[in-house]
């Protein structure tokens, strides 16, 4: 029995953002906008004085995530939405004080690739919005459909799944229904659900087998990419009407020789025993302890930032 509700705690800790957005949010604070723009002026203040404006855009993720690392930056759940013209979100379209996984990346990559506050609102509408256009319709919920291939078009990221894997390369296919998943979300979503159909969700990924047997191709992976676990065909349908194929997302940093992930973990994962924020833990650590013990969970996407 234990180790049923513990299997029941993973799985609901792994759900994707958008997912979790029909279980519940945290509303804004008061003052949170005017806050996020005190902190995002400080932020860049002190990268101007680091000097990490003209270093690599690898250099520039790794200094921005050990921000929220050293702060120990709590998880929150579905912390962003539409700002306070949203329709259906009036969240902040960006904040410092706490993340969720896929929140975490946004800020993070956003803040990598601009060099001033103004740069940062605009590029991390981009990241989060098809074309940049800010509504709940528009937003990247999706990473096999959205989040992925917009950004890949926007010149933001590369898949390098391919380039690193080879031949040991392998896909997951799955159907996204975003019309069944804006149905469950209510009856204010209805109109959303008529306004979007199933689509094929194609995703190549490295196997955690592979990942944990053979260190030269986890040597391959560059210090500063984004990682996606992916999960193929996993079925949600009675929960949120459909089937997903990614379940957590974050940054791989190479210190010292070891990959480490840097993420925003809500705790679930270890057991409830692990503080709920952004942590680092090494990569093979991570796999052993918690995908072998999961036959979902297959393995990992890769991207690489393109520097602007």
């Amino acid at each position: 029995m234990k180790q049923t509700l513990l299997a029941m705690l993973m799985a609901v800790s792994l759900l994707p953002v958008s997912a979790l957005s029909s279980v519940g949010s945290d509303a804004p604070k008061e003052g949170l906008f005017v806050r996020s723009d005190e902190t995002l002026d400080s932020i860049y203040a002190n990268s101007t004085a680091a000097r990490i404006m003209s270093a690599s855009v690898t250099a520039r993720v790794k200094y921005y995530a050990n921000i929220f690392l050293a702060k120990k930056s709590p998880y929150v759940v579905e912390p962003l939405g539409e700002g306070e013209n949203g329709e259906f979100n009036k969240g902040p379209l960006y904040r410092f004080d706490g993340f969720d996984c896929t929140t975490f990346v946004e800020t993070v990559l956003a803040l990598s690739l601009s060099s001033t506050p103004e740069q940062f609102k605009q590029t991390i509408n981009k990241i989060r919005y098809k074309n940049g256009e800010v509504s709940y319709q528009t937003r990247n919920h999706f990473p096999s459909v959205d989040w992925i291939p917009n950004n890949t078009q926007a010149g933001f990221v590369e898949d390098i799944t391919g380039k690193v894997g080879g031949e040991k390369t392998r896909w997951s296919q799955t159907w996204i229904e975003k019309d069944n998943w804006f149905r469950m979300k209510g009856p204010d979503f209805f109109q959303l659900s008529t306004e979007f159909g199933k689509e094929l969700g194609k995703i190549p990924y490295l196997s955690k087998e592979d990942l944990l047997n053979n260190r030269a191709l986890e040597n391959r992976i560059p210090s500063g990419a984004i990682f996606h676990v992916v999960r193929p065909n996993w079925d949600l349908k009675k929960a949120i009407g459909t089937e997903l194929d990614v379940s957590h997302e974050g940054f791989l940093i190479r210190e010292n020789g070891v990959l480490y992930m840097v993420h925003a973990s809500n705790g679930l994962r270890d057991g409830g025993e692990d503080y709920k924020g952004v942590k680092k833990e090494a990569l093979r650590e991570y796999i052993s302890r918690v995908m072998m013990k999961s036959p979902s969970m297959a393995g990992f996407n890769i991207l690489r930032i393109q520097a602007h």
